[in-house]
Order: structure tokens, then C-alpha cells, then sequence
């Protein structure tokens, strides 16, 4: 618990120094980690009535432990990722059963791989809400090439096993149509089109395809299509499909929080679409305590009557500003792009968002869910949120190690 972490001492979070700031940071993320490789959501557990959260969320899973690659932990990223591929294992006759359709797969169709489990049994957890959720198989296809590109055997030893699973999620994915059918998206809401959905599996079908997209960051070249062939067809329509949905996150949201992973992780768009995406969420969606998810978000709205104005705020989307930012300016120094500005402006950014997000997290250094009405919700700490803070200070520290600059938050 927090009051055991060394470093505090009495001290509140916001008083430490940068290092001290991140072990605390990551503590409470580890203390969400379970021995299986995974990461419950938060420890609420639903005790007064609400909906418990100690559980896990592929996402969340996914996200939570990107952590542990920005300190250099990638045996345990590795684990998490393969405790995915397990829950995938487990219910991939859904995975083949639903490549045999053609038609959208609705909400807790038997086809549908769901986004909840328990933490030890995996079993599912099953709901009213929308677990057609495709952003989940283009996060996994997405980072376990990157990894795998990086030199780490994400896909255990049963390799020819896991990539005729790999071949069958690929199937799954051009059955359902991704590029035009609707999902749930990152949030679980839906039926819709989301271009941060059609984004996803995008980035994950290009890793694989290999054709030089991402080629740039990395040191060795790993043939990956040579293990999973994917189709220049599908690369194409993908392409089409999101460019004709942008702006927009979807016909009812002209932006959308979510859209911020188009830029991090997947760096899957142009950098105008980039700068538009950017711009619409800082003008729109920043709020005094986070970011909203989007306009008349209802989800713990404080007042569901007038929705607009009145949405929870996430500090979650602090982190992720903060990330794009120092993301940005890596670009900027090494001369890779300047749309966004100068290097010296973009890392201001980057420091000012971080800042925003140690302001809103708890004295003893937990990043929360939300804010509604003003207040926290249960959730505390909300795993990849914590993830993001980590990632996000590693990110600034990155760059102040590029610039020779001393770091001051």
C-alpha cells in the first residue's frame, strides 16, 4: 500500500522529485498486477452496490502493462501479452465461429470474444454491454509485432499453434468486415463505426503486413509477413476507409478521446489528420480535472438531464496529451517533422499536461478514474491510467536526456 512506499514519508506525491515520483507511480500499478501476468482494473471490488472493477479488461490488460517497456520490464509486458493470447486460446472457437459470418456480430453474440473475465478462472463475465470490440485484436496484432520486431518471443513455444490462431483472428477481422461494420469501440458504447476501431486493426494488420511502414523504428528488420501474410487489399481498404471517417470519431461524435491512440501508440495517421485530431481534442475536450471521453458523454454525466458541459472528466487524457507531446517532439529534434512547432514548444506541452495530471491525482500519487460533479469515482486507481502517468513521465524524461535540458517536474 502507499503508506509502505519508502520514498513518501509523510511527503505528498506532488512534492517528490522526478524518480521518486515515478517508483511510487509504478508501485501502484504493480499492486494491480496479478500472478498470471494480468492486471485488474482497479481494486474496487463493487462492495457498496456498484459495478466491481477487480477484474480483468483485455484492454486494460494491454494497456496497463505498456508500463513496464518504458522502464525496461519487458519480461513482464511479455507475459501480459501472452496471457492474452491464452484468453484467446481459451474461446477461439468464438474466433472461428464468427469468421464464418458475414454480417455485424452485435453485442454478446456466441461469436464474440468478451472484454471482461475473471482474473484467475478467465472465465467470462457476461453483461448487457457491447463486447464487439475490435480496437482489442488491433492493440494485440499491433504490439505483439512490435515486440516481436524488438526480439522478444511474445508467442511462446506452441509457434505454429498460435499463428494458425493468428491466421483465424486476421479471418475473423476481414469476415466482420472491420472497415465498414460497427463495433462498440474503446469506450463499450455503440453500435458505431469508430475510426479510433477501424484505426486499430489498421495499425495491427500494417505491422504484420510489413511492407516499411513502421520500418523506422526499429534496428533489425523481422520478415513478419513471412509468419502472417496479410493481403496489400486489406492495408488498402483500411486506408480508405478511416481517411473518409476522419475527422470524425463516428457519425454521432465529431471527436473523441479515443482518437488520441490514431497518433499514440499506432501512429497510424497523416500528420495533418494528426494536427486535426490534436486541435479538436484540446479545444473541445479538456476540462479543469481531465479530459472528456466525448460531448455529452452520459457515462457518470453529473447531470444526465443536460448532458453537455456536465460529462466526467479523465485524467487519463492528461497522461495521453502528454505522451503525444513528447512524442511530437521527438519527431521535432530528430527532424522527422515540424508541423506541430518548435521542439521547445512541444515539450512545454508535454511538461504542462504531465503537470495537469499530478494535480488531479491523489496526494499519494494514484491517477483516478474520473471526476463527476468534482469528485473522484471508486476506481483509484484506474490501471492504465496509472500506466500512462508512468509512460508519460518516461516519455518527458526521454527527451530532456535528447536535449541536455534539466527536467522540472
Amino acid at each position: 500500500m502507499a503508506d509502505n512506499i519508502p520514498v513518501l514519508s509523510g511527503r505528498r506525491f506532488r512534492d517528490l522529485g522526478p524518480r521518486e515520483k515515478l517508483l511510487v507511480a509504478y508501485t501502484h500499478l504493480e499492486e494491480l498486477r496479478q500472478l498470471n501476468g494480468g492486471y485488474i482494473a482497479s481494486p474496487y471490488s463493487g462492495e457498496d452496490g456498484g459495478n466491481r472493477y477487480d477484474v480483468f479488461w483485455l484492454r486494460d490488460i494491454m494497456y496497463a502493462t505498456y508500463a513496464n517497456e518504458y522502464i525496461g520490464s519487458y519480461d513482464k509486458m511479455v507475459e501480459s501479452y501472452r496471457l492474452i493470447l491464452n484468453i484467446f486460446q481459451k474461446y477461439r472457437h468464438k474466433i472461428s465461429s464468427g469468421a464464418r459470418k458475414r454480417h455485424y456480430l452485435g453485442s454478446c453474440a456466441d461469436e464474440v470474444i468478451h472484454a471482461r473475465v475473471h482474473p484467475v478462472t478467465l472465465e467470462e463475465i457476461t453483461s448487457e454491454w457491447g463486447h464487439h470490440q475490435l480496437d482489442i485484436f488491433g492493440l494485440f496484432l499491433y504490439k505483439t509485432g512490435d515486440l516481436i520486431k524488438k526480439g522478444f518471443n511474445v508467442l511462446g513455444t506452441d509457434y505454429a499453434e498460435t499463428l494458425i490462431l493468428l491466421r483465424d483472428i486476421v479471418l475473423y477481422l476481414t469476415t466482420v468486415r472491420w472497415y465498414s461494420d460497427p463495433d462498440f469501440g474503446v469506450w463499450e458504447e455503440g453500435p458505431e463505426v469508430h475510426s479510433s476501431s477501424v484505426g486499430s486493426v489498421l495499425a495491427g494488420l500494417t505491422m504484420w503486413h510489413d511492407d516499411g511502414y513502421y520500418h523506422h523504428k526499429y534496428k533489425h528488420q523481422v520478415e513478419l509477413y513471412r509468419y502472417l501474410p496479410v493481403p496489400q487489399e486489406f492495408i488498402e481498404v483500411g486506408r480508405r476507409a478511416l481517411d473518409e471517417l476522419l475527422p470524425r470519431e463516428s457519425d454521432s461524435r465529431p471527436y473523441d478521446l479515443a482518437q488520441l491512440s490514431l497518433i499514440w501508440p499506432y501512429n497510424i495517421v497523416t500528420e495533418g489528420q494528426a494536427h486535426r485530431i490534436l486541435k479538436n481534442v484540446e479545444d473541445n475536450l479538456v476540462r479543469e480535472r481531465g479530459v472528456v471521453r466525448y460531448p455529452g458523454d452520459l457515462f457518470q454525466n453529473a447531470n444526465p438531464d443536460s448532458p453537455e458541459g456536465n460529462e466526467a472528466q479523465w485524467p487519463l487524457g492528461f497522461a495521453w496529451l502528454s505522451i503525444v507531446y513528447s512524442k511530437l517532439a521527438y519527431k521535432a529534434i530528430r527532424r522527422m517533422g515540424d508541423m506541430f512547432g518548435k521542439p521547445t514548444e512541444l515539450i512545454e506541452k508535454a511538461r504542462y499536461y504531465l503537470s495537469r495530471l499530478e494535480d488531479v491525482m491523489t496526494p499519494d500519487g494514484k491517477v483516478p478514474e474520473l471526476y463527476s460533479a468534482g469528485r473522484m469515482n471508486q476506481n483509484v486507481p484506474l490501471a492504465w491510467a496509472q500506466s500512462f502517468y508512468v509512460i508519460a513521465s518516461q516519455s518527458l524524461e526521454r527527451i530532456y536526456e535528447l536535449t541536455g535540458e534539466v527536467r522540472k517536474i
